[in-house]
Parts: structure tokens; sequence; C-alpha cells
């Protein structure tokens, strides 16, 4: 056996564990933090996006959300809201401006989570839930467009 074949067994050996721990460490890690009273959860990620017949891109996402503590949304369905909400949003608005079906742009799609934001974020995502509603925000850092949408409980949840 050659010296590199064992020299990229070691590096696997060496790695396998370190790479273990790191998951193992972000599952047991709350993804979300209480403040003053609430409940808050941000994220930044880096999307690479690689859809057949498109050039290859990146784009940076921030994600915030937050919610009273004690309030009609319990922990769960906090996480469970603010992952749907912003998935949705964020699969919907590029496969629409890529034209194409979601499901081919999911398959062309790669997320890795940052630590910290990398200067500014392309996108920015504000999900703030209430008692009373929810308003949900859309931040372009580059054009400075925002978008928002309000709603009451009523209006997102009604049948």
């Amino acid at each position: 056996m050659t010296k590199a074949f064992w020299g990229i067994v070691l590096l696997c050996l060496v790695a396998t564990p370190v790479r273990a721990q790191e998951w193992r460490a972000q599952l047991k890690a709350d993804a979300v933090v209480i403040r003053g009273g609430k409940m808050i959860y941000n994220e930044v990620g880096l999307y690479k996006i690689k859809v057949p017949g498109y050039d290859s891109t990146q784009v940076q996402v921030r994600v915030h959300s937050e919610a009273p503590l004690g309030g009609l949304v319990s922990r769960d369905n906090f996480v469970s809201l603010t992952t749907l909400m912003f998935t949705m949003t964020f699969v919907a608005a590029l496969s629409e401006s890529y034209q194409v079906p979601a499901s081919r742009f999911l398959q062309g799609l790669d997320y890795t989570q940052l630590k910290t934001a990398i200067g500014t974020p392309d996108l920015e995502l504000n999900l703030v839930m209430t008692n009373e509603g929810m308003q949900f925000e859309v931040v372009n850092t580059s054009t400075g467009q925002e978008t928002q949408q309000t709603q009451t409980c009523a209006q997102v949840f009604a049948k």
C-alpha cells in the first residue's frame, strides 16, 4: 500500500470524529434564545444555487424571528412556523425568478449554515409573531427593496 493511501485513511480517521462532534453539538444546541421576554431565532446561511441552464450563484440569507415568551405561540410552533414561512418564501420567490418548478430549483440548492454573517447578507427574512398575528418582511439588501405582509392569526390559520 502506498503512503498516500495511509495518509488518506489517517485523515479520514482524524477528521471523522471532529465532524461527528460538530453535528452532535449542533443537534444538542437550542435553536431558540430567550431574551427580553421573547423567543428569538437567528440564523445566517449561504445558499449555493446551481440550476441547469443558469449561471451558478450564491445568496447569503439572514433569518430573524421573534415571538413573546408565554404568548399564543408555543416554542415548538414558533420553530415550526419560522422554518415553514422562510422555506416557502425563499423557495417560491427564487424558483419563480428562475422560472423553473420548485422541485427543479430544490435539486440545485445547497445550504451551508454560517456562525456569523460575511459582510451584509443579500436577503434578510424577518418574522414577528404576536398574540394578534404575524408580520413577515423580506429585505433585499442590494436593492433596498422591502416587502411586508401583515396578517391576523385568524387570517393565517383560517381554513
